[in-house]
């Protein structure tokens, strides 16, 4: 699982995402998973200040984010921005390394004695203002091949926490976070985080939008001295972009310490949290000379061998796993490649063909109850993750998993001055049919099953406004013949423009426009328009108004849109106050929002919350709020009432348990019903030993009927004898009990890895799936994968 970013920013108005039946957010995990039995009961999202990360949620994890203090719109703003503007950004040098540095997390080479120190950190969350413990000090060298960053940190009179484990998985360490604004445009950039052992995690950064499953390959190595740490990085200007120019760069910076038994973050130079453009308070890095040549080629040959035992798609028997009738070697071994081509610096092309997915960890099972809409999964494919915020646009126009078995896929990324280009081209061998409750012509399951797709869309974004941004998204999906089954089917195309403009401290105003026509036995045209001024939350007061319109033919096949016909406003404000005792921040916030559809269905909320942050490691939240639903002539009037707690408890254990009861309207009979849900993450961490534990439970009781019944459990062993060597055991029991009949499945799924660098790695894996109802195994895979990163 990857870390939640600490300055997260502010995400699109309204999500495609689905929404808890007749409740709001409480949290990340809870409104993710105390809804995950009655999910969707609208296709929208309240955007409330009010989870445990601090920042409102989606219903897929969708991370946006939070504000600060009220600033009237007077001339004051404009003051500040030309203020603002006017004073020099803190500078850090980077200085030529004399000789060879060796990554070996001792910063013994005399170059870095020579170098510039960089120090003075401030703390910039919970709470602002004041210094870490002890001292913290940066060096920057570099040689032609790589940019090279020393940390040491001294004096910390603490146990400093660092400990062996998988990539990304440091959340709990003490943390070094190096953030480069490598075309120093204050909008975009790339984030690497490790811990003092120098366990690595890399995310990208784009207009407030956070990639945190973005990897590439580079170089570190820790060591734990007897007062602090010290820690070296080897960035390769081959896993970067910026721009072409033979003079020295200048660059953006940030460099923050994270001190987690304290719950506090600290930054050089001085921020504030939450800013939804997080690189325009960047200091200056001056002197970076990176190779005027692009990145060059690299390959990633792949080799995955596997066997399936799955139930027979013709007689429904379940497989015989005893048979040694192994499928021949031209079905079980699957070569794959990946090529990506660094055109210039700052634009490259990507390449896979054949893709192989078969160590990206199992998704979450759907045991929802009441559910309306269809559930939206995480992306987690290579693949489609790197560079994915060069593709997003306000509208959401792409929603990567409806892609389900690419043959091939082709990107072209990067930037041209003020200009980025993102363009996505895939063939995909099993298309998915349309999450739209209304359908999409041309997109029906049996229009789609056994056919192909093309999938194409190009994003073209402009920097403007200082530093926001205008951008147009152009779509195309279609439905084509097969090797198996002739004929064409539906064709999908649409078009989006969007701007961003970002005003007087964490002010950010967007709109967007779009267009779809969907075309199959009938042709559809449709249109959507949005709006919203949104001060993102933190110290001081947050709030912001969104506005949505959309037609009823309006269609995204290449997102996950389930709704149309329908206008939306939503409000919400907050208040964040810090204090000098054990309780850091307590934040008051309520939130409005008015869902009318064509036909005269609607749904009206109202809520309340209260969020509490205490001694920067524990938050409590309260929530409650009412409202009411008109659905196909029936009305009801519904609450929720939420609470939910997030803390540790030492530097082993991690705790969220939430609870939550709502009274809403059940889709099925469209009538009232009662809702209870409750769940607990436990994370138990040790030395190379990792144990995640997700336990959840939903009942959900129609008026005058029986009870429906959810649960779900799921924990993940991982165990990391090195930084490359690791296995993983991930098991996952889920039921549903209702009226139409009960299904219950366990998922066994044990993952031996070696991980060099993103791209250099083997997999030895198997995965069992189990119907405990009939009592058998449906499915059985096993492979083994190898994969190397060239770089010629």
């Amino acid at each position: 699982m990857r870390q939640t970013p600490d300055t997260a920013t502010l995400a699109p108005w309204i999500s495609r995402s689905v929404a808890p039946a007749g409740k709001a957010r409480v949290r990340r995990r809870a409104s993710v998973r105390a809804s995950t039995a009655r999910i969707c009961a609208v296709p929208w999202t309240i955007p409330v200040n009010i989870s445990i990360s601090g920042s409102f949620v989606r219903a897929q994890c969708d991370l946006p984010s939070p504000p600060k203090h009220v600033t009237t719109p007077t001339l004051l703003p404009l003051l500040a921005v030309l203020n603002a503007s006017a004073q020099t950004p803190p500078r850090a040098q980077a200085v030529v390394a004399g000789g060879a540095v060796v990554i070996d997390g001792a910063l013994t080479e005399p170059d870095w004695a020579s170098a510039p120190v960089t120090t003075g950190f401030l703390q910039y969350t919970p709470t602002e203002g004041g210094a870490p413990p002890g001292r913290t000090e940066v060096r920057i060298l570099q040689d032609d091949a790589a940019l090279y960053v020393g940390v040491r940190v001294t004096g910390t009179g603490y146990p400093i926490r660092a400990r062996v484990s998988a990539r990304e998985r440091i959340n709990a360490d003490d943390q070094i976070g190096v953030y480069l604004d490598t075309f120093h445009d204050g909008r975009s950039g790339y984030i690497f985080y490790l811990n003092p052992l120098g366990i690595q995690q890399d995310i990208r950064h784009n207009s407030g939008d956070w990639n945190v499953n973005w990897d590439t390959a580079f170089r570190s190595a820790g060591q734990v001295i007897h007062d602090g740490y010290e820690l070296e990085i080897a960035l390769p200007w081959r896993s970067l972009k910026f721009p072409r120019t033979a003079d020295d760069q200048t660059w953006g910076l940030i460099v923050t310490r994270k001190v987690p038994h304290l719950g506090t973050k600290y930054a050089w130079p001085d921020i504030s949290l939450n800013k939804p453009l997080l690189f325009s308070e960047a200091g200056d890095l001056v002197g970076v000379r990176p190779p005027p040549v692009g990145s060059g080629l690299e390959l990633i040959p792949t080799l995955t061998a596997s066997q399936l035992w799955a139930v027979d798609e013709q007689t429904d028997q379940p497989p015989d796993l005893s048979s040694l009738d192994l499928d021949p070697w031209w079905r079980a071994l699957r070569p794959s490649l990946d090529l990506r081509l660094g055109i210039t610096p700052d634009l490259g092309l990507a390449a896979t063909a054949n893709p192989d997915f078969s160590q990206v960890e199992s998704d979450l099972a759907d045991v929802r109850l009441n559910a309306r809409f269809a559930f939206q999964f995480t992306e987690r494919r290579p693949f489609f993750l790197d560079g994915i915020d060069l593709y997003r646009d306000t509208a959401e126009t792409l929603y990567s998993r409806s892609i389900a078995e690419p043959v091939y896929g082709v990107k072209l990324s990067g930037r041209e001055g003020p200009l980025s280009v993102g363009v996505l081209h895939v063939l995909d061998q099993s298309p998915l049919p349309s999450v739209h409750e209304d359908g999409a012509p041309g997109f029906s399951e049996d229009e789609v099953a056994d056919r192909w797709a093309s999938n194409t869309l190009t994003r073209l974004k402009l920097d403007a406004f200082g530093e926001g941004w205008i951008g147009l998204t152009v779509a195309d999906k279609r439905i084509l013949a097969s090797p198996t089954r002739g004929g064409s089917a539906g064709i999908h195309g649409g078009a989006s423009a969007d701007l961003g403009i970002p005003f007087a401290d964490r002010w950010l105003a967007r709109a967007s426009t779009s267009a779809s026509h969907t075309q199959g036995a009938e042709s559809l045209w449709g249109s959507e328009v949005g709006a919203s001024v949104i001060r993102s939350s933190g110290l001081g007061t947050g709030g912001g108004i969104e506005g949505l319109w959309r037609s009823g033919g309006y269609r995204q096949e290449l997102g996950f849109l389930n709704q149309s016909g329908l206008t939306s406003v939503e409000a919400f404000i907050d208040h964040t106050f810090a204090t000098p005792g054990p309780i850091s921040t307590f934040t008051p916030s309520g939130y409005a929002s008015v869902w009318q559809e064509d036909d005269g269905d609607h749904f009206y909320t109202l809520g309340l919350s209260q969020a509490l942050l205490v001694e920067g490691i524990h938050r409590l939240v309260l929530e409650g709020g009412a409202g009411q639903r008109r659905q196909s002539a029936a009305e009801v009037p519904g609450y929720w009432l939420a609470t939910s707690w997030d803390g540790q408890l030492g530097s082993l254990l991690e705790l969220s348990p939430w609870l939550s009861t709502s009274r809403s309207m059940d889709f099925g009979t469209l009538g009232p019903a009662n809702t209870h849900d409750a769940g607990i993450t436990v994370i138990l961490r040790s030395a190379g030993v990792r144990l995640d534990t997700e336990i959840s439970g939903s009942r959900h009781v129609p008026d005058g009927l029986d009870p429906e019944l959810a649960h779900l459990l799921r924990t993940t062993l991982t165990w990391q004898w090195s930084r490359t060597l690791g296995a993983r055991l991930l098991v996952q029991e889920s039921r549903r009990l209702q009226a139409e009949g009960s299904s219950q499945e366990l998922l066994l799924s044990p993952l031996l890895t070696w991980l060099d660098v993103p791209g250099t790695a083997a997999y030895l894996g198997w995965t069992e799936r189990v119907d405990l109802v009939a009592g058998g195994t449906v499915e059985r895979i096993a492979f083994a994968k190898i994969s190397v990163l060239l770089r010629p």
